[in-house]
């Protein structure tokens, strides 16, 4: 019963959890450089082939993060609507 009334609050944080994987950068950088996360190969690709190699992956990120902050918008205001 929870399940069906709770589903739209588990799948925003689900997508606030996948962006915040998405923007971590330092503590990968420092701590674990391998496996390669997307903002790290940016960092790589740009300080040893310049900005011709990193505009790609870039390009690709800013649109996978734009996607799943639209989602997320999508998500709250349905959620504010109904509380209106």
């Amino acid at each position: 019963i929870s399940l069906p009334l709770a589903w739209k609050n588990i799948l925003s944080g689900l997508i606030m959890m996948f962006a915040r994987g998405l923007s971590e950068f330092g503590a990968v950088v420092i701590v674990a450089y391998h496996p390669m996360i997307t903002p790290v190969m940016i960092y790589e690709r740009f300080g040893s082939f310049g900005l011709k190699y990193a505009r790609p992956v870039s390009v690709v990120f800013i649109l996978v993060c734009l996607l799943f902050f639209i989602l997320l918008r999508t998500l709250t205001k349905e959620k504010e609507h109904k509380n209106a």
